[in-house]
């Protein structure tokens, strides 16, 4: 029997479209016009006889089925690539620099970055980690995990996943089985400057007003708001992905099953001139590998799916 397969040029523009969740990215990544990348995918849909895509008015998101497809397209290509790589190719050399919050840098990206290191001997990552500054310097990183609510242009962005603002304390400090929302409001809160509003933001997606609570301090950052409330002081809001490793130690515990969808996402940043960089690709696979691996934040991810995509 004759295999079947769709044609590979548009099995590329849609896993690049769906990955990027943007026609114009994906022909930047791919070195097209826009306009191939939409007929690629019109193709492929044609082929399929369903559609990939949703188009709202200046996004996209991917349909049930899309979303289905793209999971098992960006594996099948991915191994492609290995492969190749692995069979044919010499392994990438070179340096690559990743910006990503220190926070983000101890707690979760350090303990797992030794594997990559085995996979891809011959590049040499450097983290560069500031304990503020949110935005994404092209001119300093070749690519950036970064949590951003509106993006720039001249970059490309793939987004990794949705997180939650989810409240965090010392198992010491709050009893889980008997206390309650009350309770929890009762005790003294910890503020964060380089997120000044995670507080207020949860408190008002509770229909909770702000002097409900008293806040006892403020720290700088997440990395020392969470040390904070390892030690006792306080109950902080903060973005699950700072607290999944100290969750997942049991250093601390989430107080209510609450959370409320972040504003914004995680997405992998990068420049449009690096579009074509193999070892920014050789990341960006194993980064969606780690992340779907990590329970926590797909329970996170699962929690906000529910919530309008930005």
């Amino acid at each position: 029997m004759k295999r079947h397969f769709p044609p590979l040029h548009a099995l590329r523009a849609f896993e690049a479209t769906a990955r990027l969740l943007s026609f114009q990215q994906a022909a930047q990544e791919m070195n097209v016009t826009h306009s191939a990348i939409s007929h690629q995918i019109k193709k492929l849909e044609t082929e399929l006889g369903k559609p990939l895509f949703e188009r709202l008015g200046r996004s996209i998101a991917l349909t049930d089925e899309g979303q289905r497809y793209f999971n098992e397209i960006h594996l099948a290509l991915n191994k492609i690539e290995f492969s190749t790589q692995e069979i044919f190719g010499e392994p990438d050399q070179g340096d690559l620099i990743v910006q990503v919050y220190m926070g983000i840098a101890s707690r979760w990206l350090v303990p797992r970055i030794g594997d990559f290191r085995t996979l891809f001997p011959g590049i040499h990552i450097e983290l560069s980690s500031s304990y503020q500054g949110w935005d994404f310097d092209p001119y300093m990183a070749d690519l950036g995990i970064i949590y951003t609510e509106k993006k720039a242009p001249g970059l490309i962005y793939q987004r990794l996943f949705k997180g939650t603002l989810i409240p965090v304390c010392s198992p010491d400090l709050f009893d889980v089985e008997s206390g309650s929302l009350d309770d929890l409001l009762d005790q003294p809160f910890l503020t964060i400057t380089e997120s000044p509003n995670n507080l207020y933001y949860w408190l008002q997606y509770l229909g909770v007003k702000d002097d409900r609570v008293k806040v006892l301090s403020e720290h700088d950052n997440h990395l020392l708001t969470l040390e904070a409330a390892i030690a006792g002081e306080g109950v902080a809001i903060v973005h699950s992905f700072f607290a999944s490793g100290d969750l997942a130690s049991g250093k601390l515990i989430k107080p209510t099953e609450i959370q409320v969808p972040e504003q914004g996402a995680w997405y992998l940043i990068q420049s449009a001139r690096n579009a074509s960089d193999s070892k920014i690709a050789r990341f960006s696979s194993w980064l969606h590998q780690q992340i779907a691996a990590d329970q926590s934040l797909g329970r996170y991810q699962r929690a906000a799916g529910s919530q309008p995509q930005d």
